[in-house]
């Protein structure tokens, strides 16, 4: 009796794990579904292995997607190291591979909507917008898209 009722949780919170799996990949497929038609309207999108690149008029994007729940927090520390503080823990990412390609990179931000910051060394830290360039790529909320493209500033 008590192996079947602890069976039967263990199988509901595999399913409940699951459900979320599946809500995370139909957010993210969503946004990019979006954030694709908004590309089309200003530019080009190609397909280069697995990267996706949009292309304007004066260059070519390479566009990743960074997902950072609503009530967290983005720090960038350095090119590859950023740290998502959510709810009081920090939990610092190493986005060597992820930053790895050629192009210069358009990250999409998802569905944060806290400011992101960045460390400009040691002491100092700054609140990033959506048209601050830095290293080789620039940081965008998903809801901050088209407003940059319209404005031309990519």
């Amino acid at each position: 009796m008590i192996l079947e009722i602890i069976g039967a949780v263990f199988a509901l919170l595999i399913a409940i794990y699951a459900i979320f799996i599946v809500l995370d990949r139909k957010k993210l497929d969503m946004v990019k579904m979006s954030t694709m038609s908004i590309f089309k309207k200003y530019g080009k999108i190609k397909r280069d292995h697995k990267a996706t690149l949009f292309v304007t008029d004066k260059e070519t994007y390479e566009v990743l997607y960074f997902n950072v729940t609503k009530n967290a927090e983005l720090t960038i520390n350095s090119r590859t190291m950023w740290e998502v503080i959510n709810s009081g823990k920090a939990k610092i990412i190493d986005q060597s591979t992820f930053l790895s390609s050629k192009y210069p990179k358009i990250v999409i931000i998802y569905p944060s909507t806290q400011v992101i910051k960045r460390h400009i060394n040691e002491n100092e830290m700054v609140f990033v917008k959506s048209n601050d360039y830095f290293y080789d790529f620039t940081l965008i909320k998903d809801y901050e898209l088209e407003t940059i493209l319209k404005e031309g500033i990519l």
